[in-house]
């Protein structure tokens, strides 16, 4: 997952977009005061590449057993 943050200075609005690394993602924007004025649901985001050794892709650790 990849989050972007960015505030424009001159208006106070602030963006914010969170990449799931799947092509998905949502885009968030809030006005001045915090508040939250859209939200987006993304498609078409672009799909980090994964090392072309298996051994070099870092395990998921939602799938590895705990020693007994």
């Amino acid at each position: 997952m990849d989050f972007t943050d960015s505030l424009d200075l001159s208006t106070g609005i602030r963006t914010a977009t969170v990449n799931n690394g799947d092509g998905t993602g949502t885009r968030t924007t809030y006005d001045e005061h915090g508040n939250v004025t859209a939200t987006v649901n993304l498609t078409g985001l672009p799909i980090p590449d994964l090392p072309a050794d298996p051994d070099l892709i870092p395990p998921d650790t939602t799938r590895l057993r705990s020693p007994r």
